[in-house]
């Protein structure tokens, strides 16, 4: 179900678009203020915003420049009593979609929503020409990336659990929400619950909640993250770092959508789909006993890998282009391109902290520079002193990375995992065993 937001202080309007909106079979969030609305945007991240130009805390178009350089995929229209030809230009050169006055009728509405649905096409054919996904923060032609995305997309209809995995700034969470976005339970909560960063000894407390009196410093109850999210779903982000302490009580709860508050032995039950997500290898810490087998399998219904940015070499310019526009948006610099030779070398370099270092990288770039480009010289010095012929040595690889390649073009070359093993003369068995460890589709 589409998600559509509706900020503006007239609770009549409010009131009158949102049924008008749930009518048209969007969910639908309003707000009374430029501030809750904002919030309510970044926490939704809606299809489609209906904005008031006059707010009670900031102007229409203050908010609307907030969620241009948010960089969140969005259809705004302006509404306002206060139409003029002039705030219409500005909001529309700002990136509103289009511009209705006060007061107007269904009809007006249908027409610039249904001038919405045929943009939105537009947009998704375009990009499938040129062998582009963009969805949700989603921006890729790798054909690897577009596959384990539309696997996601397929699986999001059910209440499997997926565990993601990943190196560190691959994108695991976005894609988690991306995923509940897609789901049945669009429309109910999405909690995260990130395992490394609570204390071993809150994570339990966190997750399950506790009574008053439970331990010390238990002064009143707490509403644990499962109940929170009832009827929805929760992330467990790097839940490899669950302490074996929590593993037994987070697998009865998997198994049984039960558990109990610390301090009550009271069972409470919840409804809620399981996505959890890890950039280590949970098999290895298996064999080290210090991750439950039982829990592994249990969290392991279905697992998608994230491929490094390194081996998205098509994405870099796609990304880059992406990134530098919005930071230039958001910290109004007149930046618009990068220069071939910048390009070549951001192509060209690791990306050892993948998506976030990119956009770590180009944020920086875009405040140093003095240009109207992005130069060589704007590049952080990690990236800008990257030598590419000198990281490769004399031309020689380990017999791992040289089995990868070549298993990856046998694949790509190939109809079907049978004729592939075929090929490289081997079993299928040992074949998805090689690509679970090199993390192939």
């Amino acid at each position: 179900m589409k998600k559509a937001l509706i900020i503006d202080d007239d609770s009549n309007i409010l009131t009158t678009l949102e049924m008008y909106l749930e009518d048209k079979e969007f969910k639908v969030f309003t707000a009374g203020s430029a501030q809750k609305g904002l919030q309510c945007f970044h926490a939704e991240m809606p299809e489609l915003v209906l904005l008031d130009l006059k707010l009670p805390d900031e102007s229409g178009l203050e908010v609307l420049e907030k969620i241009v350089e948010s960089g969140i995929k969005t259809q705004v229209l302006m509404i306002t009593a206060h139409a003029t030809i002039e705030t219409a230009v500005k909001a529309v050169k700002m990136g509103a979609f289009d511009y209705l006055p006060k007061p107007f009728v269904p009809g007006q509405l249908d027409l610039l929503l249904e001038r919405a649905k045929r943009f939105n096409r537009m947009e998704v054919e375009i990009a499938a020409l040129k062998g582009i996904f963009s969805e949700g923060g989603f921006l890729t032609r790798n054909r690897r990336m577009r596959k384990i995305l539309q696997t996601a997309r397929q699986a999001a209809d059910s209440e499997a659990i997926i565990l993601i995995c990943g190196e560190s700034g691959t994108g695991k969470s976005l894609l988690a929400k991306l995923i509940h976005d897609w789901s049945p339970r669009a429309s109910r909560p999405f909690v995260t619950v990130d395992c490394a960063a609570i204390q071993e000894n809150l994570l339990e407390t966190d997750l399950f909640g506790h009574v008053k009196g439970a331990f010390t410093g238990a002064l009143q109850d707490k509403t644990g993250k499962l109940k929170l999210a009832d009827k929805g779903t929760v992330f467990l982000d790097e839940v490899s770092e669950v302490p074996r302490s929590v593993q037994g009580k987070l697998l009865r709860f998997i198994q049984h959508h039960e558990y109990e508050r610390v301090g009550d032995p009271k069972p409470h039950r919840v409804d809620v789909r399981i996505l959890a997500a890890t950039n280590r290898d949970l098999e290895a810490m298996v064999r080290d006993e210090t991750f439950r087998k039982d829990l592994y399998f249990r969290l392991n219904v279905l697992e998608l890998f994230l491929p490094p940015l390194r081996e998205r070499p098509e994405d870099i310019e796609l990304l880059a282009d992406m990134f530098l526009k919005r930071s230039a948006r958001l910290n109004r610099k007149p930046v618009s391109r990068i220069t071939p030779e910048a390009l070549h070398l951001l192509q060209n370099y690791p990306w050892p902290g993948n998506i976030r270092e990119l956009i770590n990288t180009m944020e920086r770039s875009v405040i140093v520079t003095h240009d109207d480009s992005l130069k060589l010289a704007d590049l952080s010095p990690a990236v800008a002193h990257f030598n590419p012929s000198a990281s490769s040595g004399p031309g020689f690889q380990n017999l791992d990375e040289i089995e990868k390649q070549h298993i990856q073009n046998v694949l790509l070359h190939t109809a079907s995992l049978e004729e592939a093993a075929r090929v490289l003369g081997i079993d299928p068995a040992t074949l998805w065993r090689k690509r679970k460890k090199y993390q192939l589709e």
